[in-house]
């Protein structure tokens, strides 16, 4: 026994219904559409696109012992107290502001309780002074740059050692060490 094939004409058809459903023509042109490009994941769909940090070749960046010079005056100043720890932000990655803040705030919890910022001390200390000075630069890669620099801090010499990586087309410091 035969079954009866309707077939309705596309008149008939609601409009709306027409025009969503695919013609064959289109169905045999297009190639079959993959859900991500292949050799990649879901969390990698957008080929080509990348939305972490990018390098940056040191070309299009500034000098980097400059940048060093600075970025060690200033970590020595928030090591003395005199400029606060998130003004270091910036230059750092989140890594190493993140280990420069918790050792500060050991430090400083080992040293004692500080005074509220609104207690007028009158025996202050002169302030130690704080004097740059020669610095080397080694750049083992393009965009990294490897300098030491000494600095006078008081009577004391101190020998920091500054890694700074391009990335996002500036300087950013992921590794530092006081000597």
């Amino acid at each position: 026994m035969q079954v009866p094939v309707i077939i309705r004409p596309p008149a008939l058809e609601p409009p709306a219904v027409a025009l969503l459903r695919p013609s064959a023509a289109h169905i045999r042109s297009a190639p079959p559409e993959l859900p991500f490009p292949p050799g990649r994941d879901r969390r990698s769909r957008s080929a080509g696109v990348s939305f972490g940090p990018q390098a940056t070749p040191s070309d299009a960046l500034p000098d980097p012992s400059a940048h060093a010079r600075g970025l060690v005056l200033a970590l020595l100043e928030v090591l003395s107290g005199r400029r606060p720890v998130q003004q270091l932000r910036p230059h750092l990655t989140e890594e190493a502001f993140q280990r420069l803040a918790g050792r500060l705030q050991r430090a400083r919890a080992t040293a004692g309780a500080v005074a509220p910022a609104t207690t007028v001390r009158r025996n202050r200390r002169p302030r130690t002074r704080i004097q740059i000075g020669r610095t080397r630069l080694c750049e083992p890669a393009d965009g990294i740059a490897e300098i030491t620099v000494l600095a006078d801090v008081g009577s004391r010499t101190r020998a920091v050692a500054v890694r700074l990586e391009g990335l996002d087309g500036r300087w950013r410091c992921p590794v530092l060490t006081i000597l």
